[in-house]
């Protein structure tokens, strides 16, 4: 059997992805993975839902979906280390629809929903009741980077 030779590339990648095409895959996608820093734990992955508002993202900390707190360990772990990673990504059979974008983020701040429940609730309808969303935490977007297929 020949020996495959590690230096030659195994698979075509589609053409690199500029920051609109980057920040618009990333607005699209439905559900992501926060990854959060623990100080003890390493890092902490959890999944979510999001909103993007321009160079910024929006993670609820709702009251919709089942918990036993609204004082989620995400959120302790950002009030010790503000930074965070937001994971997206296309799944799919055929690995030529494939794509993921990465969000590296920092926290900007933790607070009430008043400014932002409305691009919450466009995106999610569950979030349209008032008291659905206990909290936000908003993030700025330092950098993002992703793969394609094509």
């Amino acid at each position: 059997l020949p020996i495959a030779d590690s230096r030659q590339p195994t698979a075509q990648y589609g053409p690199p992805m500029d920051r609109a095409e980057l920040l618009e895959r990333l607005s699209g996608a439905s559900f992501a993975v926060l990854s959060t820093v623990d100080g003890d734990r390493g890092v902490h992955a959890v999944p979510v839902v999001f909103a993007v508002e321009g160079e910024q993202v929006l993670v609820p900390v709702d009251r919709v979906k089942a918990k036993r707190t609204t004082a989620l360990r995400r959120v302790r772990n950002l009030e010790a280390d503000g930074r965070a990673t937001l994971l997206v990504d296309r799944r799919s059979d055929r690995w030529d629809e494939l794509w993921w974008v990465r969000a590296d983020l920092v926290l900007v701040d933790h607070s009430d929903v008043s400014d932002v429940v409305e691009s919450l609730a466009a995106k999610y309808p569950q979030y349209g009741a008032r008291d659905s969303v206990a909290s936000v935490l908003r993030f700025d977007i330092t950098n993002v980077s992703g793969w394609s297929a094509r």
